[in-house]
């Protein structure tokens, strides 16, 4: 097996609880005990949410509890830069759903909030919205036509709607899940800044993360995560979801 590599991927969003520190503790741990690498990586992406001073708490946090990064915004290990803002302003994550428009694992999403409104239902209580794939069906000419317009997009995930989708944690062992269940996730929000789940995979894959450590709240986004692996080709992580 190649060197294990292991992330902590906080997000600047407040301040850091037990459980970002208990993540940090194991993904540090899984790569220490094989004489691998342990990297910080700042999720700064939600940039509406970020919380000035957050970036200082997380380095003083883990500086403090020994929890010593091998590669990270003040470490370059040749994977940098280690911040989501910079890499996304050097057309990174662009880039790459492009390449996934091209295979037809994705495409361009025009539809305004009124629309997106309607599609909302209630199941169980609880108020959710699956999206219709109606911007999938546009041609070629009519996606041209609105981007030269400069009509505000994002970029979806193009999921399928039939099938299953299988996946292997360390801890859940296989779990399957239908693909009905799959929502074709926005990759690349109206803003230009990935979401959280894109630019997690992409850069997951650049920096050569073996293992990915994180809470069980992520499980039902692991299909979404694992099929965009396959759409580019990459090696799937070993995942490791921890149980709050």
């Amino acid at each position: 097996m190649s060197k294990i590599r292991t992330r902590f991927a906080p997000s600047p969003t407040g301040r850091m609880h037990v459980g970002n520190l208990r993540t940090a503790l194991y993904a540090y741990l899984i790569a220490k005990h094989e004489g691998g690498d342990f990297i910080l990586r700042i999720e700064d992406t939600d940039q509406e949410r970020l919380v000035e001073g957050a970036v200082d708490i997380i380095n003083r946090t883990l500086e403090e509890t020994g929890l010593i990064h091998d590669e990270g915004p003040d470490k370059d290990g040749g994977c940098g830069p280690y911040v989501q803002s910079e890499r996304q302003a050097q057309g990174i994550y662009l880039k790459y759903a492009k390449e996934l428009i091209d295979k037809g694992q994705a495409y361009y999403c025009f539809c305004d909030k009124e629309r997106l409104d309607s599609l909302k239902t209630t199941v169980a209580g609880k108020e959710i919205s699956i999206y219709d794939k109606h911007c999938l069906h546009l041609s070629k000419e009519e996606v041209e036509a609105n981007l030269a317009a400069g009509k505000p997009y994002v970029i979806r995930q193009n999921n399928p709607t039939e099938g299953t989708t299988t996946f292997e944690d360390e801890i859940y062992g296989d779990i399957t899940v239908d693909n009905s269940e799959l929502d074709d996730m926005i990759l690349i929000k109206s803003d230009g800044y990935p979401t959280y789940n894109f630019a997690n995979v992409v850069d997951d894959h650049l920096m050569g993360i073996t293992h990915v450590v994180r809470g069980n709240e992520y499980l039902s986004s692991s299909p979404k995560y694992n099929r965009l692996y396959e759409a580019f080709g990459w090696d799937v992580p070993v995942y490791v979801h921890c149980p709050l």
